[in-house]
């Protein structure tokens, strides 16, 4: 992890007015970012840092802007340092769905329906979104490259050999379940929507309700991809009554066709969850983000949960991971 330099962080604050702020870490992530708050005279705000030499912070700030200004609860942007990779971004508070979740005197399970459907109101505006055209799509090259990461990190991991022979048929099988994605209707996908993503905002009304972080990565594909992130989530357990509630209350609110949708949302959930078992073993092998490792069961499970199905698309998928799980 890149270090932040405080000297030129100070000086970016103080561009901006902000003279001799307290700067306190708060969080990182996957990627190379960090985020720290900043407190001034009673104020404060958020402070993220993206080591130019590994991060871009161009995509977060094209999608941050496009969300505010379809009226979103994404953070609203004070200032900018591309040069020192410097965002300084409104502070929306702690209250993210997993810390609520964790520490609540509320019955779990009803405060887990409640909030996770309004992330599937906001989900549904979302989609509703007229998209530009420099968001890139997730087409069939993206979602390839994606699943070799289970074999290029998850295998080697795991001191699994995979032989030519058998990487050429795990890309050929899974070319052939790109192909039975639905094209059409394609939206904003954030690709990371889910608990540690979504935070709280009680006062505001409606959709807005659900603040949005850390979409940079955003892209152009199927409504199912971020459901399957918000209801199988690598971080928490979510409850299995509800998780079929509002699996239902999105394809209601949404007026989806449940076939199509089902076999894109199945499609997707496996491709998600062997893309995730892929970073999570990169991350522990290149960054020493063993963190990470903690998460595979969870994650493993939504992958078995796929392959023993009885859903036929899935018999020959289901052949060639059996030896590599």
């Amino acid at each position: 992890m890149i270090q932040l330099d405080e000297q030129k962080a100070q000086e970016f604050l103080q561009k901006n007015n902000i003279a001799n702020g307290n700067i306190s870490k708060v969080a990182g992530d996957a990627s190379f970012r960090s985020y720290y708050r900043i407190f001034a005279e009673d104020k404060k705000w958020i402070l993220m840092f993206a080591p130019p030499s590994k991060e871009d912070i161009l995509p977060f700030i094209k999608i941050d802007k496009l969300l505010l200004e379809h009226g979103f609860s994404a953070p609203e942007i004070f200032d900018i340092d591309e040069e020192n990779g410097f965002i300084l971004l409104e502070d929306f508070g702690d209250d993210t769905y997993s810390k609520v979740l964790a520490i609540s005197t509320q019955s779990q399970n009803n405060l887990e329906l409640e909030l996770y459907k309004k992330a599937c109101d906001c989900l549904v505006e979302i989609h509703k979104i007229a998209i530009p055209k420099n968001i890139p799509l997730y087409d069939d090259d993206l979602l390839m490259r994606e699943v070799l990461l289970f074999v290029d990190w998850y295998l080697p991991f795991k001191k699994i050999t995979i032989t030519a022979p058998e990487r050429e048929m795990f890309q050929s099988l899974w070319l052939d379940l790109f192909k039975k994605i639905n094209k059409e209707n394609q939206v904003l996908v954030l690709r990371d929507y889910h608990a540690d993503n979504l935070m709280i905002l009680p006062q505001r009304k409606n959709h807005q309700q659900v603040a949005l972080l850390d979409f940079q990565d955003a892209v152009i594909g199927s409504k199912a991809y971020d459901l399957v992130s918000l209801l199988e989530d690598a971080r928490r357990d979510l409850n299995e009554e509800n998780r079929q509630k509002l699996f239902d209350y999105y394809l209601e609110k949404s007026g989806c066709d449940k076939l199509s949708f089902i076999k894109d949302y199945e499609i997707l959930s496996l491709q998600r969850n062997i893309k995730i078992v892929g970073i999570f073993s990169c991350l522990s092998i290149r960054d020493g983000k063993d963190f990470y490792l903690t998460l595979l069961p969870r994650v493993l499970n939504f992958i078995e949960m796929r392959v023993s199905s009885n859903n036929p698309i899935f018999l020959q998928i289901a052949n060639l991971l059996e030896k590599f799980i």
